[in-house]
């Protein structure tokens, strides 16, 4: 099950904290705004996206893209 089919019932948030050059952070809320999303959600999906892929090619188990 990939970490997007969990339920919010199933799964616990956590806070993480990056630090990103100004940059990098217009052209995240610019994606954002495009997807509809907010900047919080647009980095989430993108770290679940970046750990799905990593998993399926292999640089990491693929345990660590479920949620245990």
């Amino acid at each position: 099950m990939m970490m997007s089919e969990l339920s919010n019932d199933e799964m616990s948030k956590v806070t993480i904290t990056a630090f990103i050059e100004e940059d990098l952070k217009e052209g995240l809320k610019a994606l954002a705004d495009v997807e509809r999303r907010s900047m919080s959600q647009m980095v989430a999906v993108l770290i679940e996206r970046a750990v799905i892929d990593a998993a399926k090619q292999g640089l990491i188990s693929d345990s660590a893209s479920k949620d245990k």
